[in-house]
């Protein structure tokens, strides 16, 4: 897995120029609601219904080219940094977190590792996606540490014995991809088996007004070298009935080769790197008693990063794993149910940066409860979680509450705190100009949120308020020998609006459906000399709007999007503006066979064609894309 293939890459020097209270900045992608059906789908994100959660269903954009991170981006308060399109590095931020401070599970299965930097998203294969769960908010008690910003769940998609699907598409910049699964079943069990390829030669054209004005003509414009990339992924699941229980099983291979193009005016035609990933994880559930059950799992993760680069002699490789043991008690008592568990599990980094290979072990216990007071219209859950990472240890806390107001109303609040202990990156390995700092404390965050939402035949509409202050936060300054150093210098607030709406008013009559998202984001250093001091956090807009409307009917259908966002900084003063962006994108789709569904898609991103938008470090973004899928699928019968 290319948990941090920037550190890996030495890109991390950039990513660590750029931070000021949080640790990197994330460009922004398009905001929206799923649109299909209304209501949206339940709030209760990984079973926790207090909770600021959004979720993703990806059957809701089939036959559109999208990936894993503009899924995530769908959700209000989230912005993905996006280092290029397909096969790019591409990590996520939520409510104005660092990458490093969002957990990404898989399934369940946390991906971020022991080096840092935040997971990369490109490096979940996305054609195989049941739903994306996001939960915004200090999550450390029901998630484990590392959760200050908050969670991203990826959900496979589940067996359903005689399912089948295949596509393929193909478009601009030579890009295509392959993807198939099947899935089986018979008394008392089911399976599935699925398979991905993506890859693109990556040579779009762009515009950069910082390079030589020739470049600059419209009619000759500079094209991307050195960006090609291949993913390929391979996913096995399955479950079982017997012995008095159920188990589970997962085996998830991915890998990537990958071009590393640099900067417009530093290009290195001969970086490249590959990467790999292999997950794998045995579940067993039964029940004990009337209203109690215990799950026990085991699991483990190997992750390898190799890198050729221009700044560093020979090759850079980076090893990693991890493995790990979890049980959970459950009882159903009255109006509650109470959750109870541990976990312990041992992660080993290996890299030639780090001289000897490294280990720590990792341990937690937690407690939940969920309970329903006045006829379950109020629903309370707090939940607490002591855990040690290596030698940094503490608890992290969280208290939510929803509740039925009458009609279609509801109201939801909770707040929590939670920490992140430094990785090993920052505490051990020396690169290039990089020193590390074994005197590292963990960082802290406090979050506290609440939302009204309105749920009726009309659509849905939810606006909420949220405020996060983050302490100690890691950043890089001047160290020793004119190299830099992470310390525990930085401490910034944020606070903002949320705002989502989706409805289908004419849905039954003409198809007709729409969804809007809107996220304010205030952000405030609040720590550091006088330049810095109370100016916003860099590469965080204070306005971000996406809206969509789409037309659907038993033939065909068709969508187009308009994503803003404002004005934002690229230093820690505000002084450098990245100007606001406009990004138009339009599809459509038409049902050629009804069994098997049978789908030709064509999906147009950057509909203007704007060959001027950058990444918050200078790297173009793609020009107008275009791609055509070819889908076809038959449902099955779920167990």
């Amino acid at each position: 897995m290319t948990t941090a293939p920037l550190r890996g890459a030495l890109a991390a020097l950039a990513l660590s120029f750029a931070r000021l209270a949080v640790a990197e900045g994330e460009e922004d992608l398009p905001l929206h609601l799923p649109e299909v059906v209304v209501p949206l789908p339940p709030r209760e994100a990984a079973g926790d219904a207090t909770a600021s959660a959004t979720v993703v269903e990806a059957a809701r954009f089939e036959g559109e080219a999208k990936g894993v991170a503009e899924l995530v981006a769908t959700a209000p308060g989230v912005a993905v940094h996006d280092y290029g399109g397909l096969g790019k590095l591409a990590t996520v931020s939520i409510r104005g977190s660092s990458a490093d401070a969002v957990t990404v599970l898989l399934d369940g299965l946390v991906l971020n590792t022991a080096f840092g930097g935040g997971v990369d998203l490109s490096s979940i294969p996305r054609h195989w996606i049941d739903r994306i769960e996001v939960v915004r908010g200090a999550e450390g008690a029901r998630y484990g540490a590392g959760a200050m910003g908050g969670v991203v769940n990826v959900v496979t998609r589940r067996a359903a014995a005689g399912a089948w699907s295949a596509q393929a598409a193909g478009g601009s910049f030579g890009t295509f991809t392959l993807s198939g699964d099947a899935a089986a079943g018979g008394e008392g069990w089911t399976g599935l088996a699925a398979a991905s390829l993506d890859a693109t030669a990556g040579d779009f054209p762009y515009l950069d007004d910082r390079l030589p004005s020739a470049a600059n003509n419209p009619l000759d414009p500079r094209v991307r070298e050195n960006n090609a990339g291949r993913l390929g992924g391979l996913l096995l699941k399955g479950d079982w009935r017997g012995l008095g229980g159920r188990f589970d099983a997962l085996a998830q291979l991915s890998g990537a080769r990958r071009r590393l193009p640099g900067w417009p005016a530093h290009a290195t035609p001969d970086d490249r790197q590959e990467d790999g990933r292999a997950v794998a994880m045995v579940r067993h559930a039964r029940r004990l008693g009337e209203g109690l059950s215990l799950s026990a799992e085991i699991s483990g993760r190997l992750d390898r990063l190799d890198a050729t680069l221009e700044e560093v002699p020979g090759e850079a490789r980076q090893r990693g794993g991890a493995a790990g043991l979890r049980s959970e008690v459950t009882w159903l008592h009255g109006p509650g149910i109470l959750t109870a568990g541990a976990s312990a599990g041992l992660e080993r980094i290996a890299s030639e940066s780090l001289g000897e290979a490294r280990s720590r072990p990792e341990l937690a216990a937690w407690i939940a409860e969920d309970v329903t007071f006045l006829g379950a219209r109020l629903r309370v859950g707090p939940a607490l979680r002591a855990e040690r990472v290596a030698d940094f240890g503490g608890l992290s806390a969280k208290l939510g509450a929803t509740a039925r107001l009458g009609g279609p109303f509801t109201a939801r609040a909770s707040a929590g705190r939670t920490f992140r202990a430094p990785s090993f990156a920052e505490l051990y390995l020396e690169q290039g100009l990089l020193q590390p700092n074994p005197d590292l404390r963990p960082e802290s965050a406090w979050s506290a949120d609440g939302a009204v939402a309105v749920d009726g035949p009309a659509g849905f509409v939810s606006a909420g308020a949220f405020a996060s202050l983050y302490q100690d936060l890691i950043v890089y300054e001047p160290g020793t020998e004119r190299r830099l150093m992470p310390f525990n210098n930085a401490k910034a607030s944020f606070r903002g609006l949320e705002i989502e709406a989706a409805s289908a008013p004419l849905r039954e009559l003409l198809g007709l459906s729409a969804s809007v998202a809107y996220t304010f984001l205030q952000s405030e250093t609040l720590r550091g000399g006088e330049q810095v001091l109370g100016r916003e956090v860099s590469h965080r807009p204070r306005h971000r709007l996406y809206a969509r409307l789409g037309v659907e009917g038993a033939r065909a259908g068709a969508h187009a999007e308009v994503h803003w966002v404002s004005l934002q900084y690229q230093d820690a003063q505000s002084l450098v503006a990245i100007p606001e962006t406009w990004l138009f994108s339009a599809g459509g789709f038409v049902r050629v066979l009804d069994r098997p569904d049978a789908r030709l898609a064509l999906e147009v991103k950057n509909l203007l064609d704007d060959r001027t938008l950058q990444d918050g470090f200078g790297n173009p973004l793609p020009s107008r894309a275009v791609m055509i899928t070819v889908r076809l699928a038959q449902e099955g019968n779920a167990p």
